[in-house]
């Protein structure tokens, strides 16, 4: 049904454009662009290892940092083929977890989180530069609402007191032992709690990952004839925005969510819904690429004992 719904959502955004244009842009654009694209996407590879490996280290769980890059490539690569981005993280659990599944989890669990507040602070950023120059409100609830719920989960997550009202409601899920587990993963969240330089500093690695998320399309962009005058700053303010939409659970891999998104957005700035769907068509591929590098690893790399 997601699938449909992409499809869906992608057939009627195009329907709606001028497809000739949409291919004129695509032919004639500056291949060395795309090259210089792909760097800030292997830098957002490179920060999210990182930040993983930090709390792999925190765990001690000896997972050496050349094996993290190239588990993460591995992920990226289903993330392509499985719901949302939950398969490539069940990736890096199976890849990592050696006999410590339960920490693998937890590890993988507050790396998303912790990814996830730092969208939401740099959309919030976003939305207060759009609220306070040009007057628009229409994200900002969105934010303040996705961000509050993030640290209100995170706050039950990483503490045992705030757990401890849950854990006897827990325990009385039965099947498959599902409460027992997740009491369990909980025991292993709560050591995150004390931690406060390594959340902080992962947080700050979020923010750095959101800002280079902004770069490969403002690249892709100058790639195309006749739209070189626009400044990365709608980039800055729209990549977040774009990419909170993008986690909305209805299509599959975001696909024409972020079409929509784009076009919906950037025509603020000047651009025609032909230019904003190629360049998120084109950005959306150049990850693809990169991700591909994980399919091979997939294929020789021998899983961590």
């Amino acid at each position: 049904m997601r699938i449909l719904v992409g499809i869906g959502l992608l057939a009627f955004l195009i329907g709606r454009l001028d497809v000739k244009e949409i291919f004129f842009h695509l032919k004639e654009m500056e291949v060395k662009y795309l090259g210089y694209a792909l760097i800030p996407y292997f830098l957002f590879i490179l920060f999210s290892t990182w930040r993983w490996q930090i709390l792999l280290d925190y765990k001690k769980m000896n997972v050496h940092f050349r094996d993290s890059l190239i588990i993460y490539f591995i992920a990226l690569f289903f993330n392509n083929f499985l719901p949302t981005t939950v398969g490539g993280d069940v990736m890096r659990v199976v890849y990592s977890m050696k006999n410590r599944k339960t920490d693998a989890v937890a590890i993988v669990l507050a790396d998303r989180i912790l990814g996830f507040i730092g969208l939401f602070i740099f959309g919030l950023f976003a939305v207060g530069y759009l609220y306070l120059f040009q007057g628009r409100s229409e994200f900002v609830l969105l934010m303040i609402i996705g961000l509050l719920i993030l640290i209100f989960i995170t706050f039950i997550l990483f503490s045992q007191r705030a757990y401890s009202i849950f854990a006897p409601m827990m325990l009385k899920i039965k099947i498959f032992r599902i409460g027992e587990r997740i009491n369990n993963l909980h025991k292993t969240m709560t050591e995150f709690g004390s931690a406060w330089g390594i959340i902080i500093l992962c947080i700050t690695q979020s923010l750095i990952i959101q800002g280079l998320l902004t770069f490969p399309p403002y690249l892709v962009l100058k790639g195309i004839n006749n739209q070189c005058e626009l400044s990365i700053l709608p980039f800055f303010v729209y990549l977040p925005i774009i990419n909170v939409v993008s986690m909305i659970p209805i299509s599959f891999n975001a696909l024409g969510v972020r079409e929509n998104a784009y076009v919906f957005l950037f025509r603020r700035v000047g651009l025609s819904g032909e230019v904003s769907i190629t360049v998120s068509l084109v950005s959306f591929f150049l990850i693809f690429l990169w991700s591909l590098l994980g399919g091979i690893f997939f294929i020789f790399y021998k899983k961590v004992e």
